[in-house]
């Protein structure tokens, strides 16, 4: 599984484990190392933000999905707002699919085409085509 150390940003393989270069302790299943994850989302540039959006899809972080929410909504990147949804749609909480409607319905948002297929892949889960 693809993770990364919250401090530094060097990919890591195993967890629990010890970041072989800044030596912070990461344990990537924990509920820290999803806020940590979090944390760094305000701060880290485009291409950051990115990556951690679809590493807690990845991951399938239910607790990260009202940020994800929030990203897909708000983010100034319209790359970021799109790897937000694809974490969500990995996810597959349904308590996001209404926000992800209105994104979807939104025709002026150059993400809509997006949300429009992450609510498809919903609903072809749930068996209502």
């Amino acid at each position: 599984m693809l993770a990364f150390c919250p401090k530094c940003w060097n990919e890591i393989t195993n967890s629990p484990t010890i970041c072989r270069k800044c030596g912070a302790s990461v344990i990537v299943d924990s509920q820290e190392y999803e806020r940590q994850l979090l944390d760094l989302i305000p701060r880290g540039s485009a291409t950051k933000r990115v990556e951690i959006c679809l590493l807690l899809g990845q991951q399938k972080r239910r607790g990260a999905v009202s940020h994800l929410i929030s990203i897909a909504d708000r983010d100034p990147e319209a790359v970021v707002r799109i790897a937000a949804l694809r974490a969500l749609g990995e996810i597959g909480d349904a308590s996001a699919i209404h926000e992800i409607a209105n994104v979807a319905t939104n025709q002026k948002s150059p993400v809509s085409a997006v949300a429009q297929e992450i609510l498809r892949t919903f609903e072809a889960r749930s068996g209502n085509h």
